[in-house]
């Protein structure tokens, strides 16, 4: 969103604000406005407006677990739950809507920053499933995140 002095006196001043709504954007950004005056030796120039959006949590290698293998071997999976900001969160609780199919183990590596989940599967049969683990923190602003677990179990 850019605000602007809509009129500016010969020889003065004037402000211009740009703003952008980063609740959908992460990673890197630059967005561009470009101011036109009736200025002759310059009739417009380009204001940049770069920077970089973390999210308030981060899961790497994403919000996804895979559990595929042949049945009784299939590898366990882990995300790493990553805090980007200075006051230190809490996990209070995860919600398994998968309770026949998978089992977690959550590690707290760096209290209040890292974490790691640890998800496996303990169907013990063949067939593909996905379900959801629903992660609640104590964080305002990032109360609830889901993770999709997706699991594809071969007979031999």
């Amino acid at each position: 969103m850019t605000r602007y002095d809509r009129v500016i006196p010969p020889g003065g001043m004037g402000t211009v604000t740009l703003t952008i709504d980063t609740s959908r954007v992460i990673g890197e950004f630059q967005k561009r406005a470009v101011v036109w005056s009736n200025d002759l030796e310059r009739r417009s120039i380009a204001l940049y407006l770069t920077g970089v959006v973390k999210p308030f949590i981060s899961l790497e290698p994403g919000g996804y677990v895979g559990l595929w293998g042949v049945k009784g071997q299939v590898p366990k999976e882990h995300i790493e739950i990553i805090n980007n900001h200075k006051e230190p969160i809490r996990i209070i609780g995860i919600e398994n809507d998968l309770p026949e199919q998978i089992r977690w183990h959550l590690e707290e590596l760096k209290p209040g920053y890292l974490y790691r989940l640890e998800v496996e599967d303990i169907s013990n049969k063949a067939g593909e499933y996905t379900g959801h683990l629903y992660v609640r923190t104590d964080y305002p602003q990032k109360p609830k995140f889901v993770i999709i677990v997706n699991g594809y179990i071969r007979e031999k």
